[in-house]
């Protein structure tokens, strides 16, 4: 556990460049615990994992149907500096995992972006913090999150498409590791031609007191219910909230209600490139 010094001065290094890595955020317990949720959750459901091309495979709505990932939204390690960042109103705003397979097709590169909102004119609205565990080592062959720092405050006037090689830190580090970075700040994944698998965790956390950034991980009345004096008092707050920030994070109204996250972002997709597919037609 970190002296509360160190962790103040992590708070410290967040709020200046949107970015802080922390090895050893996850023990190698837990990383094996994960990664075994993981499989099973694969194995039990796998209608839940979206192929979103031929290395990129992601679940976005898993709490509902296992509780044995929570320990990592409840990591102190994490929590402790994210009490310093947002406050004791810190909440839970959704929760995904991802898998990247190795790849020879490089030009999947989706491109340097900020999170939740992206127009641009809008970008000070952007207010949550990623989380993002490592639960594969990551090396310099390997596909990895890159993070522009200071995008979200000194640097917030950079638009994406004027990023310049050099301004990036890709984040490398051992299973294990947590990225926290502000969704503000400018990032992308990187692909590498020799890339190992890579999975990670994606955690965001937001206040309790603003609209939720996304509806596309429901939040169970299981956690709601939770009372651990260990956790910050409004952790789950949002399990019900209708409030959703206008951006990325709300699902389309025009499809059917019942269907899961996994079947509406298929029909998402499939509009997307239908609406390609007629631009390139002329």
């Amino acid at each position: 556990m970190s002296s509360t010094h160190e962790t103040k001065q992590r708070a410290e290094e967040f709020n200046r460049r949107g970015l802080l890595v922390l090895p050893g955020a996850l023990s190698p317990a837990q990383v094996a615990a994960a990664n075994a949720a993981l499989d099973r959750y694969r194995a039990d459901f796998p209608a839940e994992w979206i192929e979103l091309s031929d290395s990129l495979c992601q679940t976005v709505d898993l709490l509902p149907r296992t509780a044995a990932l929570d320990f990592t939204i409840e990591n102190p390690a994490a929590l402790d500096i994210l009490r310093l960042i947002l406050g004791e109103d810190v909440a839970l705003e959704e929760f995904s995992a991802m898998i990247r397979q190795p790849t020879k097709n490089l030009d999947e590169f989706k491109g340097w972006h900020r999170d939740i909102i992206r127009d641009y004119s809008r970008r000070m609205e952007i207010n949550a913090v990623s989380v993002v565990y490592y639960l594969t080592d990551v090396s310099e062959r390997d596909h990895c999150l890159s993070v522009v720092p200071e995008t979200h405050g000194r640097l917030v006037d950079l638009r994406p498409e004027e990023l310049k090689p050099g301004q990036e830190v890709d984040i490398l580090g051992p299973a294990g590791t947590a990225v926290f970075f502000h969704a503000r700040c400018i990032h992308t994944g990187k692909l590498k031609p020799d890339s190992r698998p890579r999975r990670t965790l994606h955690i965001y956390y937001g206040s309790a007191s603003l609209p939720r950034t996304s509806e596309w991980s429901q939040i169970p009345e299981r956690l709601h219910a939770k009372r651990d004096p260990a956790l910050p008092p409004r952790l789950y707050a949002k399990w019900n909230v209708t409030r959703i920030v206008e951006g990325t994070g709300k699902k389309p109204r025009d499809v059917d209600p019942s269907m899961s996250a996994a079947e509406m972002i298929r029909v998402v997709q499939q509009r997307a490139k239908a609406k390609a597919a007629a631009a390139k037609r002329g």
